[in-house]
């Protein structure tokens, strides 16, 4: 039993996402990435007009207003695609 509890501790702590950071741009691909990310994709395609069963999300750029949720919102279309900036960087269109 004595095992057990550090065992668990080391496992739920693998299982926490990392949150966007915020003030930088992220690809769908990225943010992905990072966790899971696919329902507050969809809900900023969403609020942005768009609606998200007719495009692929990679041709977006999503802002990260951070906060403890890792709020996002789309903030460019990319007509060719995104490309990842890189640990600390903004990802931008290509």
């Amino acid at each position: 039993m004595k095992f057990i509890v550090p065992a668990l501790a080391i496992f739920a702590s693998l299982a926490v996402a990392k949150n966007c950071q915020e003030g930088l741009n992220y690809c769908s691909f990225t943010l992905m990435g990072k966790g899971d990310y696919h329902q507050q994709i969809l809900k900023a395609l969403d609020e942005a007009g768009i609606d998200p069963a007719t495009v692929n999300y990679d041709y977006f750029l999503y802002h990260c207003d951070g906060g403890s949720n890792g709020a996002i919102h789309m903030t460019q279309k990319c007509p060719k695609g995104c490309s990842d900036g890189g640990d600390n960087h903004s990802d931008s269109c290509l």
